[in-house]
């Protein structure tokens, strides 16, 4: 069993994958200044960084979105993925290079409760997802000409909006893998992101089961990604049901390409919670975006 101090620092990785101001829009900016505040307010005790590109950096810069974090750290790498399709390879870089156990919340990953005690020996997740029905399969023309073919195992993927690592050793293995993995398929051509989330999702659930790695998600429900929503099925290492879920984190997945204005006066009063200067969706900074 692994001997962990009590994990204190979170990472929040944005890389902007379009090269193009248009990536920073109202629904991106409040959700991630929403997803730090709140974990801010759970979770006083931990230091919040955030891993940024030169363009976020140089976008946001004088504004109060880079004092929301407690340190601001350089995003840089040079691996021949294509970013616009394996967009969250730099989330993977940042895991390939763990010295330490590692913590690592998405931009759209809202906390409402303290979640210290789960912060163990286990691996950590949101939730488990159905594979069979979204994710590619084994003998798709790609994945057959993998240098090193993924297992399939179990119907299950572990959607890694929260994601905590309490072994950087396997987090350096299942990472360098998965950044080998989009390697691979950008050199092949691929342009479909279910590529991406097949090495980032469903690989690292079958290497957990593989490799009998204790591992436990957020939520009990199993995921259904093609009905996106919450299936019946429920798994043994779920933490809360569904009506606890609910309460204690919500992660906006696709669905944050349907965020409207009531819920970005939502996601002001949870930034606003936190802040002595009070934000507006009005504020100069913020209007000049893209909704």
């Amino acid at each position: 069993m692994l001997h962990l101090k009590r994990f204190m620092e979170v990472l929040w990785v944005i890389e902007n994958v379009k090269r193009s101001e248009d990536f920073y829009t109202k629904q991106f900016t409040l959700l991630l200044a929403a997803s730090v505040c709140l974990w801010k307010r759970y979770h006083p005790n931990h230091k919040t960084v955030l891993y940024a590109d030169d363009l976020t950096k140089d976008y946001y810069k004088g504004t109060p979105l880079l004092n929301l974090f407690d340190e601001i750290k350089p995003l840089k790498y040079d691996d021949k993925i294509d970013r616009e399709v394996f967009w969250s390879s730099s989330k993977t870089k940042i895991i390939s290079k763990a010295t330490n156990p590692i913590l690592i919340v998405d931009h759209d990953f809202l906390i409402f409760k303290n979640i210290d005690e789960h912060l163990n020996d286990n691996v950590l997740f949101t939730y488990n997802e159905l594979s069979d029905n979204w994710y590619p399969k084994e003998n798709t023309k790609y994945c057959k000409e993998l240098t090193t073919p993924i297992n399939y195992i179990i119907d299950r993927a572990a959607n890694v909006s929260l994601f905590y690592l309490p072994d950087y050793k396997f987090a350096n293995k299942y990472a360098k893998q998965t950044l080998q993995n989009h390697k691979e398929f950008t050199s092949m051509g691929v342009k479909d992101t279910n590529y991406m989330i097949l090495s980032e999702q469903f690989m690292l659930k079958q290497m957990l089961c593989k490799e009998n790695i204790p591992h436990k998600s957020l939520s009990k429900n199993v995921f259904d990604c093609k009905d996106i929503n919450y299936s019946n099925i429920i798994d043994d290492g779920g933490i809360w049901n569904l009506k606890e879920s609910s309460l204690y984190y919500k992660h906006y997945g696709v669905s944050k390409k349907e965020i409207d204005h009531t819920e970005m006066m939502y996601l002001l009063r949870c930034i606003n919670s936190m802040q002595k200067d009070k934000w507006s969706i009005y504020d100069d900074w913020i209007i000049k975006q893209k909704d």
